[in-house]
């Protein structure tokens, strides 16, 4: 079994990849704790589980607020069970090119994108380290999968905030996997590109952007969130154990390096 008596915190699961994250999980088996600053989307995620046999819990709020994520992260505990996996999905989009971008732009973008990431880490750490410390011979203690972007990778035009977040992410995701790994916790990275969600409504429906990033896509599609969703199950699974501060990249090729 790639899962056994986990408990998963999806953050941003409301909707898109968290939503098939999240589903996708309980359908293996996990326990998921759905996150959301919208809390009707979030509990219709939870009902949705919870129809088809699963365990859900509901979790409404900003992932920017450290008090909501410490309170998220008992609230996993005490209805679900001791958390072993964190899948940090939240995020927001706030463009504007760089000259005309607003301090609070800036700002919002890098709360929710960056320090909201942290913030979950840093709550859900303390878990994991008594997991290890209770069995130091444990094979995984707990698993951190951050989702970034290829946006962190290469830049995007119009998103600097975005861009700078998601290449913070990776920064953080590898620093987490080198000071964790003596308590037996992996963190590992997702890079997306494209992906069928709200946030790409705009460049998927728009005609002065919709060629243009198709052309630059090898596959010459935008992805589902269902098929990207199995590579953060992927590295949620104990197939992944061995696997630590790397950043996989799911983007049908609009980006390729290393």
């Amino acid at each position: 079994m790639r899962f056994r008596d986990d408990v998963a915190i999806v953050t941003g699961a409301g909707r898109g990849i968290g939503r098939a994250t999240a589903l996708g999980l309980a359908e293996e088996g996990v326990a998921v704790l759905v996150n959301d600053l919208d809390g009707d989307v979030a509990a219709e995620v939870v009902a949705e589980i919870e129809a088809a046999g699963g365990r859900a819990a509901a979790s409404s709020g900003s992932v920017g607020d450290p008090e909501y994520t410490r309170q998220m992260v008992a609230d996993a505990e005490s209805s679900l069970g001791g958390v072993t996996v964190l899948v940090n999905n939240a995020g927001i989009v706030d463009a504007a090119m760089v000259l005309k971008m607003t301090p609070e732009q800036w700002q919002r973008v890098i709360d929710v994108n960056l320090t909201g990431v942290f913030n979950c880490i840093q709550a859900v750490g303390p878990s994991f380290r008594a997991r290890f410390e209770a069995d130091p011979e444990i094979r995984c203690a707990g698993r951190v999968v951050t989702v970034t972007s290829v946006a962190g990778l290469r830049g995007t035009m119009g998103q600097a905030n975005y861009g700078a977040a998601k290449a913070g992410v990776i920064g953080l995701g590898m620093s987490v996997a080198r000071e964790w790994a003596r308590y037996r916790v992996v963190s590992n990275l997702v890079a997306f590109g494209a992906v069928e969600t709200r946030m790409t409504e705009k460049i998927r429906s728009d005609e002065r952007f919709r060629d243009k990033y198709l052309e630059e896509i090898l596959l010459h599609r935008y992805a589902t969130p269902e098929e990207v969703a199995r590579s953060i199950a992927f590295l949620c699974s104990s197939d992944a154990d061995y696997i630590t501060g790397h950043t996989l990249n799911v983007s049908g090729g609009l980006h390729i390096g290393f």
